[in-house]
């Protein structure tokens, strides 16, 4: 691929699974040069968001629960 978005950041959030709108997104800004985050809400999330985002050579995963307040603080 050309690099389109070489040197760009993106934030995934809402991917659920390898069905997701987010992780055909997400694949496609990788493959364009993205580097990305990951984003998941709770345990269950964490279980199929993490090895996914290791499967697009991302570590950076986080929780975040945009309903709380405190967790965006963090």
């Amino acid at each position: 691929m050309n690099g389109l978005m070489q040197g760009k950041r993106g934030l995934i959030m809402g991917l659920a699974n390898d069905k997701s709108l987010a992780w055909g997104i997400a694949k496609k800004l990788a493959e364009h040069g993205a580097e990305l985050a990951f984003s998941y809400q709770g345990d269950a999330l964490a279980k199929r968001v993490i090895p996914l985002a290791a499967e697009l050579g991302s570590d950076f995963t986080f929780e975040c629960d945009v309903s709380s307040m405190a967790s965006l603080d963090a």
